[in-house]
Parts: structure tokens; C-alpha cells; sequence
């Protein structure tokens, strides 16, 4: 397993316990499949529904996760333009735990199915 973070500092090279973020999956074969299924939301009905409540929420709690951060300022930026930062977070998720997909099917995915979206990612962020 790679991380993304591993600079080396006067000679010495960090270890994977003191990057900060969510590991890169390697694959050896390529990239890989979602771990969960988009329509597969309601396995999960404590987060089916606070995504319905609030997606905001749901976006800043999975962005929280996978930069190591706090989830007020993806919050705010899902609340200004939802379309946008769904699609870009869905990219950013897929780059960093090698799942396969394209730019244009996340943007198409947050624009068709938002909130089922959102769930896939948080639970697949959130089962690492």
C-alpha cells in the first residue's frame, strides 16, 4: 500500500503511520470497483437519511475523512454549488483509492443519482 504524502526529511523517510490521509489503494491488475453499489444506499438508513436531510453534511463528514480535515469548509463549498463539488470530490475519491471511473461519469452520477452518491462515497471512504 502507497501513500500519497512520503517526503524524506534530512535522510529520513517517513513511515505509512505518520502520513496523514487516506492511503492509495495499489492494485496490481489496475484499477478497481466501488466496494458499494450506488443504489445500494438504503443498507445504510441512519446515512440515507441524514444525506436526505442535510447532504452537506454527509459530503463534508466524507471529505473530513479522506484529507485528514475538518468538514465545515466542504460543508460550505457543497451548499454554494452541489453539482460541482459532488463531481469533483467523486473524482478526487476515485484518484485516491483507484477505483475506476471518469471525470464525466462522476459529474453525470451527482447530476442523476446526488444523493445516492454521496452515500456510496461516505461508506466507501469511511470502510477503510
Amino acid at each position: 500500500m502507497a501513500y500519497q504524502q512520503t517526503p524524506q526529511t534530512n535522510g529520513y523517510n517517513r513511515t505509512p503511520q505518520m502520513t496523514v490521509g487516506v492511503p492509495v489503494q495499489e492494485k496490481p491488475g489496475g484499477r478497481r470497483e466501488w466496494r458499494f453499489g450506488l443504489f445500494d444506499c438504503f443498507s445504510d438508513c441512519g446515512l440515507c437519511f441524514k444525506t436526505w436531510c442535510l447532504p452537506c453534511v454527509t459530503f463534508g463528514e466524507t471529505k473530513a475523512k479522506l484529507n485528514n480535515t475538518d468538514c465545515c469548509g466542504s460543508c460550505c463549498l457543497f451548499c454554494c454549488c452541489p453539482f460541482i463539488a459532488g463531481g469533483m470530490g467523486r473524482g478526487e475519491i476515485r484518484g485516491r483509492l483507484n477505483i475506476k471511473g471518469t471525470c464525466c461519469g462522476d459529474f453525470c452520477t451527482h447530476w442523476c443519482c446526488p444523493l445516492c452518491a454521496l452515500v456510496q462515497e461516505h461508506r466507501e471512504v469511511h470502510s477503510l
